[in-house]
């Protein structure tokens, strides 16, 4: 007779959340409570710094982060999800190699791969300019320094996070039902909604997750290819920790950040079944 483990043995792992997690946001929690612009760790605590937040144009910023998390997310779902059917049909050789191209770019620095798309980017001495002036004598402008190419960066930077748990969510859909279903009279578009949809959404929930909160906190992006047209609500937070060191004020921010998260993410986790993807 097998005994299953004790909750001892999950002691070790809850440690290191509460210490590597748990406690860095508490930290940062208490810091956004101190006054304005100062380092006082005494128990003089105020919600000055979160009406500060609401009342002087940081909302734009976050808004402006949210929209284009949201974008990102359903830019790299309309990629992904056509490009995941077809490597999962065409499983083999071919689409092994496909999918290794796919993920070594994550292995490269996002900085690096954000300044060749700078590159490919430019007006006039840029790749794709000039292959389009070179081949038909095509000349155009360029979407760089603009909100448009930091979304561009965006969906390109963020998509393997998308493409691969959409992978194992569509490799749930069992091909019998999809025959079944068109065998009953479903065009394509009902055999999506009602079959192959409802099947693969755990992946997709996971890569929609993923691909949302690591956009949301993308600086990089706007950075480098948006030319700081918009500000995102990061670089406003490394702006008031880094430059004004006003910590708290930071700290308020990053605060209001994950709480926003929270209520974005939590309610999508909690119907998300795990179970599906591991069985």
């Amino acid at each position: 007779m097998t005994h299953s483990p004790g909750p001892k043995f999950a002691l070790p792992v809850a440690v290191f959340l509460l210490a590597c997690f748990a406690m860095p946001i508490v930290i940062v929690a208490w810091y956004s409570l101190m006054p304005p612009r100062t380092f006082d760790l005494g128990i003089d605590l105020t919600l000055a710094n979160y009406h500060t937040a609401v009342t002087e144009g940081y909302a734009r910023p976050l808004m402006w982060s949210l929209l284009g998390a949201l974008i990102t997310t359903l830019g790299t779902a309309l990629i992904a999800w056509p490009s995941a059917v077809i490597l999962h049909r065409h499983a083999g050789r071919g689409a092994t190699v496909v999918s290794v191209l796919i993920a070594l770019p994550i292995f490269i620095s996002e900085s690096v791969r954000l300044f060749g798309m700078n590159v490919f980017l430019m007006p006039r001495a840029g790749i794709l300019a000039g292959s389009l002036d070179w081949a038909f004598g095509f000349k155009i402008g360029s979407i760089l320094n603009t909100w448009m190419a930091a979304l561009v960066g965006m969906i390109y930077i963020h998509l393997p996070f998308m493409l691969f748990p959409l992978l194992l969510g569509v490799s749930l859909i069992p091909q019998d039902r999809i025959e079944a279903a068109r065998d009953l009279g479903a065009n394509r578009w009902q055999t999506f909604r009602e079959v192959e949809l409802p099947l693969a959404a755990p992946g997709l929930l996971i890569g929609a997750l993923l691909t949302f909160v690591l956009s949301l906190g993308a600086n990089a992006e706007a950075a480098i290819l948006g030319g700081r047209a918009v500000t995102v609500i990061t670089a406003a937070i490394e702006q008031r920790f880094n430059y004004a060191q006003d910590w708290p004020m930071g700290a308020a921010l990053t605060m209001v950040v994950i709480i926003v998260t929270a209520v974005i993410v939590l309610p999508v986790l909690a119907r998300l079944d795990l179970n599906r993807l591991t069985q």
